[in-house]
């Protein structure tokens, strides 16, 4: 559920960046940095990192907020990298527009 999530937000990124129909390339190692505690409240996050003529690469952040146990800070639970590309109408890849 949390890559599927992670991949929605990552998407939604690239999607606003674009402005078009966009498509998951890869993903890289997603790195599970702290379990996340049953209960916690998670925040994902994402931001563009890097765009090329034909792909863009946006990391994702999933932190985890653990209220119900014992309190303690936020902390970041996992993290990788997705790179989308834009894609036509007619499903064929588009320019990426550049980071400004």
């Amino acid at each position: 559920v949390t890559m599927k999530l992670m991949d929605e937000v990552a998407g939604i990124v690239a999607a606003r960046h674009c402005k078009t129909n966009i498509v998951t390339a890869s993903v890289d190692a997603i790195n599970f940095h702290e379990k996340i505690k049953k209960g916690s409240v998670i925040t994902i996050s994402g931001r563009m990192t890097f765009t090329s003529n034909k792909s863009m690469e946006i990391e994702v952040f999933v932190d985890a907020d653990p209220f119900v146990d014992e309190p303690q800070e936020r902390y970041r639970a996992v993290s990788a990298f997705f790179t989308y590309v834009s894609l036509s109408k007619e499903g064929r890849p588009l320019p990426v527009p550049q980071l400004l």
